[in-house]
């Protein structure tokens, strides 16, 4: 009988969907390197990028204050603030994007932070993700389906 690993089963899922990048990111936000322009469009709303450390266990350290608008307000993520940020197997957070380039790893970071909130609720910080990750430009079918993960995972928290 063959035995499949668990990650190759949804694998020809995530790359019919298009869910797995093509090797490297696609620049479609501001780096805090780059600046706007002083004319010329720009990705209206586009979220600031943080700048991010990733630590030798694989977290992320937020290297500087940031500020994300999403949801009708500003969040201030302070500097020091440490997430493990999209949190899969590794073979999989590759395949999502993870890395400090990557606007899906910036969410999932946001994500992480708003917990720590006071009155945020999971279904709450759960719907502020999708948002962000929407606001970054990454593909509203990506952004559906790591909604979806992060809404059924902390479903899964709820039930225990």
């Amino acid at each position: 009988m063959l035995k499949l690993s668990p990650l190759l089963v949804p694998l020809p899922w995530l790359i019919l969907s298009g869910c797995i990048p093509e090797g490297r990111p696609i620049p479609i936000h501001r780096t805090p390197a780059q600046s706007r322009p002083a004319t010329g469009p720009t990705i209206a709303g586009t979220p600031d990028a943080p700048e991010l450390k990733r630590l030798k266990n694989g977290h992320y350290r937020v290297r500087k204050p940031w500020t994300v608008r999403v949801g009708g307000r500003d969040w201030h993520v302070p500097a020091g603030y440490t997430s493990n940020g999209i949190t899969a197997p590794v073979k999989m957070k590759s395949m999502l994007g993870d890395g400090v380039e990557h606007s899906t790893t910036w969410a999932a970071v946001f994500h992480d932070w708003l917990f720590t909130q006071p009155g945020i609720s999971r279904t709450q910080a759960d719907q502020l993700f999708h948002e962000l990750l929407l606001a970054y430009g990454v593909p509203p079918h990506k952004a559906r389906l790591m909604h979806a993960t992060v809404s059924a995972y902390s479903l899964s928290k709820s039930l225990r």
